[in-house]
């Protein structure tokens, strides 16, 4: 590793670091003032489960987030406003939105509500984090015009190829969805069908509609960066991978101390796999060849993963 990669690893490390203890200090202050308006929260804890031992795993997982989404905001073209806003939406979607809808057909944790507080919780921390990542790391390529990427985007293909291209993303995810579900479904099953620790198996007329708008969300989280990604795809593939990894499992799975290890296990496997052929699909279906542009070494000498 020269001392340059060295040094682009370090900051990176750092600034990842800062940006999601930020997401703490949102969570707390917001948590702070929706006790103060009396709003009602849902209780993720299963009964026993000990609050202190939850709340020390949150303060150590939390700052990943933002190392988890370092390499993501790092390569995207555009202003840091906007930088920071689809980094937003992105956690505002997985942590939030799509969170939400997956755990109110498989948890009985929303029984009693608190489904949208669980939702609008997530808002204020999110926008500290993606902010800070936005200002904190200084754009790849300051010369890259995100309205030029836009259009060059859009322009590789026709109205009617993009929309049978938008399908077959949608269609993707619930595709891998299952594949990868099958695969672990002989370790996880058994507990959903058990109802361990307020877990439901919910028939499959409830699973599909939850899965295509969680399909459809995701698409709309992910697009920004697929458009506005100034490297190549393959290092697109890995750091929408992992931000996908991290947001939609890994976050949660770390602070599952309740839960059996053979369930975090699987399902982290599971949602990595997921995650990075999912990441692969919306790749090569949406991203144009020709935006793999060669640049010089001095150009691109911050990379996603120093080495």
């Amino acid at each position: 590793m020269t001392t340059q990669s060295h040094s682009s690893f370090v900051s990176l490390l750092w600034k990842g670091l800062l940006a999601g203890m930020l997401y703490v200090l949102g969570t707390a202050l917001t948590g702070m003032l929706f006790s103060a308006l009396h709003i009602p929260m849902a209780n993720f804890l299963p009964p026993g489960a000990d609050p202190n031992i939850g709340g020390r795993l949150f303060l150590l997982v939390s700052p990943l987030l933002g190392l988890f989404l370092a390499p993501l905001t790092l390569h995207t073209a555009g202003s840091r406003l906007l930088r920071s806003l689809v980094v937003f939406f992105l956690m505002f979607i997985s942590l939030g939105v799509t969170a939400v809808l997956e755990m109110r057909i498989f948890l009985s944790v929303f029984a009693h509500g608190g489904a949208l507080a669980a939702v609008l919780m997530v808002i204020p921390p999110s926008l500290l984090c993606a902010f800070a990542l936005s200002f904190l790391l200084a754009q790849d390529q300051p010369e890259v015009s995100a309205a030029e990427k836009f259009h060059s985007f859009f322009a590789a293909h026709s109205p009617l190829s993009w929309a049978a291209r938008f399908v077959l993303a949608v269609l993707a995810f619930a595709v891998l969805y299952f594949a990868f579900g099958v695969i672990v479904a002989p370790y996880v099953v058994p507990f959903y069908r058990a109802g361990v620790l307020g877990l439901t198996l919910p028939p499959f007329s409830a699973i599909l509609p939850v899965l295509f708008t969680r399909s459809i969300l995701f698409l709309a989280a992910s697009l920004p960066f697929l458009v506005l990604w100034t490297r190549s795809r393959f290092s697109l593939i890995l750091s929408l991978g992992l931000a996908f990894w991290f947001l939609n499992g890994l976050f949660g799975l770390l602070q599952a101390f309740f839960w059996p290890p053979v369930m975090r296990i699987a399902h982290s496997l599971e949602i990595g796999g997921h995650s990075f052929a999912y990441a692969a699909a919306l790749v090569f279906l949406l991203t144009p060849r020709l935006r793999e542009n060669p640049v010089s070494t001095q150009t691109h000498a911050a990379t996603v993963f120093p080495s």
